[in-house]
Parts: C-alpha cells; structure tokens; sequence
C-alpha cells in the first residue's frame, strides 16, 4: 500500500537537521571565519609594517646617495681649484720683479760712488720675454774714459749681483771707442751689454718642440 505524506518538507520528521549539527556547523563556520581574520589582521599588520620600515630605509638611503653625490662633486671641487691654485703660482713664479732688477742695477753702476773703478751709463733698456729661453735684456751702455780695465770691471761687478745668479749668458766685454770733444773727458767706450735670464719656471725651458737657446746673446759692435 502506497503512503503519501502531505506535510511540509519543514515538517517532516525524517528530513529535519538536528539542532546539534547546525549549532556545531555554525560554531565551526565562527572559529574558520575568526581564524581567517585573525590570520589576516596578523598578516597585513606584518606587511604594513614591512613596507613602512621598507620606505623609512628606502629614504635614509637617498638622502645617503644625496651626501655621497654632495662629497663627490666636493672633491671634484677640491682637484679643480688645486690645479687652480698650481696655475696661478705657477704664474707667479713666471713674473720676474723687473724693479728689482733695475734697483740691483742702479746700485752696481753707482758703485757707492766709486768712479775710479768704472762710471757707466745706459742710454735705453729693451727687454725680450721668451717662456722657453728666459727674458733677454739689451742695453746700450758707455764707459767713461779710454780705460778698457773700467768695462772690465763693470763686467765683473754686473756677474756679482744679486741678479748674476739668474743669468744664463751675458755678453764678452767688447766696446768702441768714441770722442766727444764737449764732454770731459771726452773719450769714452761704447758697447751693447745684453743679459740672458734663465726662465723663471723650469718646465719652460723643458717645453715640448722648443728650440735650445743660442750660446751667446747678440754680439757686440767689435773692437776698434
């Protein structure tokens, strides 16, 4: 015999879930979804903490990248005004204090007043630069007085001044005898004097493609 139920599927006693396992479902979909959360506060707490410490490092690193970018173009700095420095002195060292000079010289034509050793004088002062060669200094002088022992020893008082020792060549003692009737006395001995400096800076002289200084300066008018 067939037996047809009519209740309602709620109804039905044989279909019906125990209250027990719906509770234990729902406590365990509880613990899984607490769980869950639990595990995802814990991890993007972790990442965001992470990626906070990770941007802290990331600035202290460029504002490090700054400071060494800062100290090397510091010591670029420092070389290039080094090199700065080395050039002006350089330059320095490459000027001669031509008041000096003329200052040396006036003291040894004066002689402190000794004419009887030699009295000279010049009529113009010419002075040629090289770099490679050194300054070239050409001045017409005179003597007094037919006496060759006074160019003698003007020759020899001009290689022992203070400017001697810069010297690299200076004329012979020559001369011309010259009269002139209006002075007294009226003999005197004319003569080109030019002094050789040596260059100021060494490296001058050492300069790629020079070419070496002649062994004498301009000669002299010669002897009459």
């Amino acid at each position: 015999m067939i037996r047809i139920n009519l209740l309602p599927v709620e109804l039905r006693r044989g279909n019906r879930l125990p209250a027990r396992v719906i509770a234990s479902a729902f406590a365990a979909a509880v613990a899984v979804s607490a769980a869950v959360g639990w595990f995802g506060m814990v991890y993007f707490g972790d990442l965001g903490a992470a990626e906070t410490a990770l941007a802290e490092v990331e600035a202290k690193l460029a504002q490090k990248e700054k400071k060494v970018a800062y100290h090397a173009q510091l010591d670029a700095n420092r070389k290039d005004y080094a090199e700065r420095v080395q050039t002006i002195q350089a330059i320095g060292q490459s000027r001669r204090l031509w008041s000096k000079f003329l200052d040396e010289l006036i003291e040894v034509v004066n002689n402190n007043g000794d004419t009887d050793r030699h009295l000279a004088w010049f009529t113009a002062v010419t002075a040629k630069t090289d770099p490679k060669k050194g300054p070239l200094v050409t001045m017409p002088a005179a003597v007094q007085d037919a006496d060759k022992s006074r160019i003698a020893n003007l020759h020899e008082d001009l290689e022992h001044a203070p400017f001697g020792a810069e010297l690299a060549l200076k004329t012979d003692p020559s001369w011309k005898l010259d009269v002139d009737k209006e002075r007294t006395p009226a003999e005197s001995l004319n003569f080109t004097l030019a002094l050789q400096f040596r260059p100021s800076v060494k490296e001058a002289a050492q300069a790629k493609g020079g070419k070496p200084a002649p062994k004498n300066p301009p000669a002299a008018p010669a002897n009459k």
